[in-house]
């Protein structure tokens, strides 16, 4: 009998988050033991559903309002193991966003406490949960976070074969949802502060977009280029990534410009913190850090100017943009067929994270149907 597998959402709209949950479900490795049915729930509304599932899987924000329904459905189904996955949460989120951080913090441990495992998706993320106490070690799984990144592919033209305009501006790409999370309205402030040449173009939908085209009006070096249907193409079209958020638990687009080798401009908040410290002293990527130290906005903006002029000033040559430069260490292997086939660190990194990942996923839940078992 196959294992069956219930993610519950509550926010179509979370991209990444998604973007995730659609790669692991349809994952090569999960689908020869498990089946999968994603559901969009609104548990903020008493939920009486129906489930028919060995393992539920929850990846909304939890709050107050929720904590009744999850209890509900706990009650309710004791032989089934619910895990929450914490994609929502972190140090950050609590400075920017928790006036009283207490009451928040029982909220969260009420609702920890409602699942047999919970998925922390960075180490600091771990950390934070671990220093307020929010739940014993034992019961949170460090999985990290990922998707199936075959289809972000780095440009391997050699520098020298390409043809760049001598006055072609290097190009900037930020996207994501336009809000307040995300700090793309910080981002446009730095803008309006870098003197070099250059053109940013944003791509994205969401609450903020009124005021983002009210600061990109004032601007002559940003484009907003609307809803990112082909994530790849975007970014394969630009020369390096930024990556302003105020605070991100893990940060997708770190790693999605990673594997396309396009140089990085991150501020080091939560995840995106780990992500430097992971793959800066591995030269798998140039990455600009803009240093967050405080939750201020002018010394957010000043940062994030002073990292993106640190990227301009590396390029040499109005000639050679910054997306042509060749990934670290790259080498030749010659194939079944007696064909040398190029390869580099990160195309090995791509394959091997998300098998890494899939695994992962496995592990915790056959771990959890067997201590059902037991």
């Amino acid at each position: 009998m196959t294992t069956k597998i219930l993610h519950c959402v509550d926010d179509p709209n979370m991209g990444g988050v998604n973007f995730a949950l659609q790669s692991l479900c349809g994952s090569s490795i999960l689908q020869q033991a498990f089946e999968f049915e994603i559901r969009h729930v609104d548990l903020t509304h008493f939920q009486n559903m129906t489930i028919d599932a060995d393992i539920v899987c929850f990846h909304g924000a939890s709050n107050w309002r929720k904590l009744l329904s999850v209890a509900w459905l706990k009650l309710r189904y004791p032989k089934i193991s619910f895990i929450l996955q914490e994609h929502h949460y972190s140090e950050q989120f609590v400075r920017h966003q928790i006036a009283h951080p207490q009451r928040f913090y029982w909220m969260l441990k009420l609702s920890y406490s409602l699942m047999d495992k919970v998925v922390s998706i960075a180490p600091s993320q771990q950390q934070w949960m671990l220093a307020n106490k929010l739940l014993p070690e034992s019961k949170i799984v460090q999985l990290g976070q990922g998707r199936d990144l075959s289809q972000f592919v780095a440009d391997r033209t050699p520098p020298e074969s390409k043809h760049t305009p001598a006055n072609q501006l290097p190009v900037f790409a930020a996207y994501g949802r336009f809000h307040q999370q995300k700090g793309f309205d910080l981002l446009l402030k730095a803008m309006a502060q870098v003197k070099q040449p250059c053109l940013l173009k944003l791509g994205g939908e969401g609450e903020q977009l009124p005021l983002l085209q009210q600061l990109a009006a004032k601007l002559d070096n940003v484009e907003l280029v609307g809803k990112i249907d082909d994530v790849p193409r975007f970014v394969s079209s630009c020369d390096a990534v930024i990556v302003p958020s105020r605070w991100e638990p893990f940060g997708l687009v770190f790693i999605e410009s990673m594997v396309m080798n396009k140089p990085i401009i991150s501020t080091n908040v939560d995840g995106l913190a780990d992500q430097i410290r992971q793959h800066q002293p591995q030269a798998m990527v140039t990455i600009f850090e803009a240093k967050v130290s405080e939750h201020d906005d002018k010394q957010f903006v000043n940062s994030l100017a002073d990292a993106i002029e640190r990227c301009l000033s590396s390029v040499h040559s109005s000639s050679v943009l910054l997306s042509s430069h060749e990934p670290a260490h790259a080498y030749e292997q010659v194939d079944n067929h007696g064909q040398k086939q190029h390869h580099a660190p990160i195309d090995d990194w791509r394959t091997q994270q998300w098998q890494d990942l899939q695994q992962a996923w496995k592990n915790l839940f056959e771990q959890l149907l067997e201590d059902k078992r037991g």
